[in-house]
């Protein structure tokens, strides 16, 4: 362990006691001194190294460090993690060596390293894709995938100080491959997080189209990442044909919305703000008696594992498109909500097969009251959301089938 004399003396000595003490907080059972030997190494190793900041290049590592012991939807963050964390960038960008590392610090975390550089390597390689990145980094340990998800957000937090050109490129691979990893990985605070800082850089750094108002609405199915491959390649074509039919039902064409946008474990619909009541007081009831005559039809022996359950949200406002896709704050404030805890909690509990999340701007328009004067919706309470600083609310509605 490094000696409070030696620490006090050394340069980043106060860096190290700071970070020891978040640690602590933080985690109050965590091996303060393992992970302060870590940070100790990791300084010496990095000395004389400058982020293009011109911060230190230790204060990188210490941040990645301190993001995941900040996580409250990790289990798997450990002792091990923290100093894998803290030394990932030692033997590639220092003399520092992997034995050097396994002898120090043990085998697993020298692993972890040696994971987090191979992910490294695939990243960089020409012609790579970002679903080949995806699945190498699903295949990987979990708590790798967790230190490369915190590497790139504190890397997009100190995301101005590089070239436009690269914010660009790192903005775009957040949301291609970051933000589905993060979602699969249940890591919804870096998700968030990542996803703000993304398409700040996108809206800061590139001409873009005008911004077109529109309805957005993001369906997700439930359990979708628990089930086999063929199941949820079923259950998304199933979606994409029931809200389509939904649509076309209340007569709203493509014309009126374009086409729908592969969100994983479900879909974006962006359509044109005249639409809104329409959609409100027809296509979404439409949608929730399709899906409930689709689970009524299932065979009894895999009802069960192709039940569909979805939940939606629907919002009103600005969107930005390039030509990889759309983004903006409306859409970050949509997904927000949507995928918030206590949505998630009140469909699993709902007897029925679709809950709505209305967002105020949308509701104060069309809810509660239908054309007819009936109320379409039964509330189940409001929801908050806060998307770069600023809270957003919305409102959850089990709608009501149309007869």
């Amino acid at each position: 362990m490094t000696g409070s004399a030696s620490l006090a003396s050394a340069p980043w000595g106060g860096l190290i006691v700071e970070f020891r003490e978040v640690i602590l907080t933080m985690r109050p059972h965590a091996d303060a001194e393992l992970i302060e030997r870590a940070c100790d190494v990791a300084a010496r190793c990095h000395q004389g190294q400058l982020r293009c900041s011109g911060d230190p290049y230790i204060t990188h590592p210490v941040a990645v460090a301190t993001i995941l012991a900040g996580l409250d939807d990790v289990d798997e963050v450990d002792d091990q993690t923290l100093c894998a964390a803290v030394l990932h960038d030692t033997v590639q960008d220092t003399p520092y060596t992997m034995a050097a590392l396994r002898r120090e610090f043990g085998a697993g975390t020298a692993a972890m390293v040696a994971d987090i550089m191979a992910l490294d390597r695939l990243r960089r390689r020409p012609g790579r894709k970002a679903a080949q990145v995806m699945a190498t980094i699903r295949s990987a340990d979990t708590r790798v995938a967790a230190v490369k998800l915190a590497d790139r957000l504190h890397n997009m937090q100190t995301l101005q100080f590089l070239p436009q050109a690269k914010q660009l490129r790192k903005a775009r691979e957040v949301l291609d491959t970051f933000l589905p990893l993060a979602q699969q990985l249940n890591m919804h605070t870096i998700r968030w997080e990542l996803q703000t800082l993304a398409f700040a850089a996108l809206i800061r750094n590139q001409p873009l189209r005008p911004p077109r108002r529109r309805v957005i609405i993001a369906l997700d199915i439930e359990r979708s990442t628990s089930r086999p491959d063929p199941v949820k390649a079923e259950l998304r074509t199933m979606l994409y044909e029931l809200f389509d039919a939904a649509l076309r039902s209340a007569g709203v064409g493509v014309r009126r919305r374009g086409q729908f946008t592969d969100r994983g474990d479900g879909l974006l619909a962006l359509i044109d703000p005249a639409e809104q009541a329409l959609l409100f007081d027809l296509v979404i009831p439409v949608f929730g008696q399709f899906l409930t005559s689709y689970n009524a039809s299932l065979p009894y022996s895999s009802g069960q594992d192709r039940q569909l359950r979805v939940r939606a949200v629907m919002h009103t406002g600005n969107v930005h498109d390039d030509d990889n896709g759309y983004f903006g704050e409306a859409l970050d404030i949509a997904f927000r909500l949507l995928d918030a805890p206590r949505v998630k909690a009140e469909l699993r509990q709902a007897q029925g097969s679709l809950l709505l999340v209305v967002s105020t701007d949308v509701y104060d328009s069309v809810a509660p009251l239908g054309p007819d004067g009936a109320d379409h919706t039964a509330s189940r309470g409001l929801i908050t959301g806060e998307v770069a600083g600023h809270e957003y609310q919305g409102w959850i509605h089990v709608p009501t089938e149309a007869a």
